[in-house]
C-alpha cells in the first residue's frame, strides 16, 4: 500500500538546462528529462551514497548511522535509496547529524515507499529532499529500483557499501558505479557475518575501506585510479535483485545480531523492536544448543570452538 504525502512541502521539477540539476549527471551518462523532488533543491550538491541491506543487523544500522554522521561533518550530502536496514539508517544519520540527506526513489518522489517511511521522509524533505526521475504517483516497479540505483552511483562522489550478502541488490547500484568511474568504499565486517559478505569481498578486489572518518575523507579525494572489482560482477545480470525479502524468523534476526557483534539483550530487544522476554528465551535455548557463548557483561556472541566448551 502506497500514499501520497507532504502536500504542504514545495515540489520542484528540474530540466538539465536549470540551474539546480546536478551537471555530473550528464558527465556520467545518465541524463533523466526530469529530476522531480520534495524538499530544496539546493540539496543536489556532492556527496556519498551509503546503501546497504535491507534486513541490515544491528551493527549494520550503526555503521550506516556513523558514516552518515561523518559526512555531515565533511559537509557532505549523503545520498541513499530510503528503504528500510541501512538505507534508512543513513539518512537518520545524517539529520541527527544536522547535515543534508537525498532520499532517492523507485518511485514518483510524493508516493511514501516503503510504507512506513512517511514520517522519514518528510524530515528528509524539510532540509535535503526527497527525488525520483519519475513523474508524480508513479507507484513503486522492480525496474524503477534499478534505474533508482543507477541515479544514486551517478549523483555520488564516492559509494559506500556498509552491508550486503551475496548475492546482493545492493551490489546493482555498485555495478553502475564502477561503469561511471565512481569510486566504491565498503566497510569491513565480520567474516563470520552473511550480511558482510559482499563488503569484505569488495574490499579484498580493491574498494577503499572504511574504518574511520579520516577514510571516508580520503577516499572523497580518490585519484582517477578506480578500483578492479570486475570478477564480483560475472554473473551479476543473473542475479536476483529481489526487493521482497523473505521474512526471517525472531530466532535468526537475534542470531543474526550477534553474529555481527556481542550485543546486550536490552540492546537486542530494542534494536528489533522484539520483547526483552523472547530475546532472554531464544538466547537461553541457542547457549543450551552451544551456538552462542554469555560473556562476564552480560553480552552475547555466537561460539567459536573451544570458547564454547
Amino acid at each position: 500500500m502506497t500514499d501520497t504525502y507532504m502536500t504542504d512541502v514545495a515540489r520542484f521539477e528540474l530540466a538539465p538546462d536549470d540551474g539546480f540539476y546536478p551537471q555530473i549527471l550528464p558527465e556520467r551518462g545518465h541524463l533523466p528529462e526530469t529530476l522531480y523532488g520534495l524538499g530544496q533543491e539546493d540539496s543536489l550538491r556532492p556527496g556519498i551514497a551509503i546503501i546497504g541491506a535491507r534486513n541490515a543487523t544491528s551493527y549494520g544500522k550503526r555503521i550506516a548511522k556513523l558514516v552518515a554522521t561523518w559526512a555531515a561533518d565533511l559537509g557532505l550530502t549523503v545520498y541513499s535509496g530510503g528503504a528500510r536496514g541501512c538505507d534508512q539508517a543513513a539518512h537518520q544519520g545524517a539529520l541527527d547529524a544536522c547535515g543534508t540527506t537525498v532520499a532517492v526513489m523507485g518511485c514518483g518522489a510524493d508516493i511514501v515507499y516503503p510504507s512506513r517511511a512517511g514520517s522519514l521522509l518528510s524530515q528528509i524533505a524539510q532540509s535535503g529532499c526527497v527525488l525520483s526521475e519519475y513523474s508524480w504517483g508513479a507507484p513503486p516497479m522492480k525496474y524503477r529500483f534499478r534505474d533508482r540505483n543507477r541515479l544514486i552511483a551517478a549523483l555520488s562522489d564516492v559509494v559506500v557499501v556498509v552491508e550486503a550478502r551475496l548475492p546482493s541488490g545492493t551490489l546493482s547500484t555498485v555495478h553502475h558505479a564502477l561503469e561511471m568511474g565512481v569510486p566504491v568504499a565498503a566497510v569491513p565486517g565480520s567474516i563470520l557475518c552473511l550480511e558482510s559478505a559482499a563488503p569484505n569481498r569488495l574490499i579484498s578486489e580493491g574498494a577503499f575501506p572504511i574504518c574511520c572518518r579520516e577514510d571516508l575523507a580520503l577516499a572523497c579525494n580518490l585519484s582517477a585510479t578506480r578500483p578492479n572489482l570486475t570478477s564480483l560482477y560475472k554473473d551479476h545480470e543473473q542475479a536476483s535483485l529481489s526487493f521482497d525479502v523473505a521474512p526471517e524468523s525472531n530466532a535468526d534476526k537475534i542470531f543474526a545480531s550477534v553474529q555481527s557483534m556481542p550485543a546486550l539483550p536490552d540492546e537486542i530487544a530494542d534494536d528489533l523492536k522484539i520483547s526483552l522476554g523472547e530475546v532472554l528465551e531464544v538466547l537461553g535455548n541457542f547457549e543450551v544448543q552451544g551456538q552462542v557463548l554469555r560473556h562476564i557483561d552480560g553480552r552475547y556472541s555466537p561460539c567459536n570452538g573451544s570458547d564454547c566448551s
